[in-house]
C-alpha cells in the first residue's frame, strides 16, 4: 500500500528573457531549489504567450524590453487568458512608464534584477499565495507618480475631470502600458499626427503635463 504524503507544491515557473546567459544562469539556480521547477524559457514575449498557454505555468519570470513583443503586452495577453497565473516582472530597469505598464497590464509584482536570489524565491512564493511586491525603489517611483497626479487634481479642484471617449480610452490604455506614439498608431491603425491629436487632448482632459502622470491617474481611478 502507497502511503501519500502531505508534500508543498512544486511551483512550476516559466522564465522570460532575451538574454539567452541569464535564462541559463537561472534555469541552474532553480535545478538546485527544492520545491521548484522551471517548465520553459522564451526569449520575447510572443513566446511567453504560447508556452503560458501551453504548459501552464505558475509563475512567469517576465522581463519587459525584448524583442518580438514586449513583456507589457506580454502580460496583458498572458493574464487575459489565464488569470490564475502570477506574474512577476523581473527587470534590469525601473523607468517610469515601465512600472506603470507592468502593473496596468496586470503584474502581481516589479523586482530588479539586482534583488538577491533568495530574496527573488521569497518573493516568487509570496505572489504565489496571492500576495503582491514592488521592490522598494518601485514602490518610490510609484507613490511619487501617485502624488503627482494628486498635485494635479487638488491644484484645480474647481475643474471636474471630463468623459473620455471610447477611442481616447484605448489611447489612454496604451500610454499607460508604455507605448510610444508611434506603436499606438500601428496598434490602432492610425496615423501618427491623428495619436499625437489624440494623446494631446487625452492629457488636457485629465489635466496632467505628461504621459506618466495620465498613466498614474489611470491606474488609481481606473480609467481603463
Amino acid at each position: 500500500m502507497t502511503t501519500v504524503k502531505d508534500e508543498k507544491k512544486t511551483l512550476r515557473i516559466l522564465l522570460v528573457d532575451d538574454h539567452a546567459l541569464i535564462r541559463r544562469g537561472m534555469k541552474g539556480q532553480f535545478t538546485l531549489e527544492p520545491g521548484f521547477t522551471m517548465v520553459g524559457e522564451a526569449s520575447d514575449g510572443a513566446q511567453a504567450i504560447e508556452l503560458a498557454t501551453q504548459l501552464e505555468p505558475d509563475v512567469v519570470l517576465m522581463d519587459i524590453e525584448m524583442p518580438v513583443m514586449d513583456g507589457i503586452t506580454a502580460t496583458q495577453q498572458i493574464k487575459s487568458r489565464r488569470p490564475e497565473t502570477r506574474i512577476l516582472a523581473l527587470s534590469a530597469f525601473g523607468k517610469d512608464t515601465q512600472v506603470m505598464g507592468m502593473l496596468a497590464a496586470g503584474a502581481d509584482g516589479y523586482c530588479l534584477k539586482s534583488i538577491e536570489w533568495e530574496q527573488l524565491i521569497a518573493v516568487i512564493q509570496l505572489i504565489q499565495m496571492g500576495g503582491a511586491y514592488l521592490d522598494p525603489q518601485i514602490a518610490q517611483q510609484v507613490a511619487r507618480m501617485l502624488n503627482k497626479s494628486v498635485d494635479t487634481e487638488t491644484s484645480s479642484p474647481e475643474i471636474q475631470q471630463p468623459v473620455l471617449s471610447n477611442r481616447e480610452r484605448e489611447i489612454l490604455k496604451l500610454i499607460a502600458q508604455g507605448y510610444s506614439n508611434q506603436q499606438i498608431a500601428d496598434n490602432l491603425y492610425l496615423s501618427l499626427g491623428t495619436v499625437k491629436s489624440y494623446v494631446r487632448m487625452v492629457l488636457n482632459k485629465l489635466s496632467v503635463d505628461d504621459r506618466v502622470q495620465a498613466a498614474a491617474l489611470a491606474v488609481r481611478e481606473g480609467l481603463i
